[in-house]
């Protein structure tokens, strides 16, 4: 018991000791990663609900047939940008502050300040991903109460209170979570932050989409981690997975855990 106190007391302290590295006016967290998510989440969704909501209402007034028909957003859809953006920005800011942390006398401080190596890394994974996890279910709620109510010709059948809707509440921040323990594990394999930041985004955006351009892709993208991760959410995709939603995301974590597993290993060998 006294063990587990020690340990739960140096992850605290890491986690304190890491937001005040990442704090003030050269905030990665505050100044970059916060805004940027609220910034593209929200400037994206209203811009594409701005344009639908105009044809929506100009083929509903019009008579000709061959004016440009919309199709009403379901709850299922309504949350994409957010997903897409707020939780690619977290797993980006949370896989630099760890490539970066990794170099010159940030390396060295940590190394004395904390004797176990998984230390910080954990603090990390637990700091931004609880963060971006915050951010991205407020995100949501404030997206799915604002659709119906600004753009009811395309949005009106949004309902955050239904079980799409709460699926959405719980399961984005979730994956954000996850998301941020991915990043930091690559880039405790990686060690570079130019370098980690591209994988994970190469890995995200290029790998999981290309795979199923390959002999039996479709069937290996179905284990894709980061798909299986937005498949749980809820969010409509043309994608199939081997199991259930939850069990989706479940998967998604345990990806992520091992990531950030073989990311700590990495670490542990560098020290010696």
């Amino acid at each position: 018991m006294t063990k587990l106190l020690d340990i739960v007391s140096r992850l605290t302290e890491a986690i304190h000791a890491e937001a005040i590295r990442t704090g003030g006016s050269r905030s990665v967290v505050w100044l970059v990663g916060v805004p940027l998510a609220f910034a593209t989440s929200i400037t994206v969704t209203l811009a594409v609900a701005i344009v639908s909501e105009r044809f929506a209402t100009i083929g509903a007034s019009s008579s000709d047939a061959t004016t440009i028909q919309v199709t009403s957003v379901t709850t299922t859809n309504s949350a994409y940008w957010v997903i897409t953006f707020a939780v690619t920005v977290g797993a980006v800011v949370a896989t630099y502050a760890q490539a970066s942390a990794a170099r010159g006398a940030a390396k060295d401080v940590e190394h004395f300040a904390f004797v176990n190596s998984a230390t910080m890394p954990m603090a990390r994974w637990v700091y931004y991903g609880v963060v971006m996890a915050a951010i991205s279910a407020l995100l949501v709620v404030t997206t799915m109460m604002l659709l119906p109510t600004m753009f009811p010709q395309v949005y009106g059948g949004v309902d955050l209170a239904s079980a799409d809707g709460w699926r959405f509440v719980w399961t984005v921040p979730v994956y954000a979570f996850g998301a941020c323990g991915f990043g930091v594990g690559i880039a405790a394999v990686v060690g570079n932050p130019a370098g980690s930041v591209a994988l994970l985004l190469g890995w995200m955006y290029v790998i999981e989409t290309a795979i199923a351009l390959a002999p039996n892709g479709y069937q290996m993208q179905g284990y894709m981690p980061f798909l299986n991760a937005v498949y749980a959410t809820g969010q409509e995709l043309a994608f199939t997975a081997p199991w259930s939603k939850t069990s989706g995301l479940v998967y998604f974590l345990g990806v992520s855990a091992a990531t950030f597993g073989v990311g700590l290993v990495r670490i542990r060998r560098r020290r010696r």
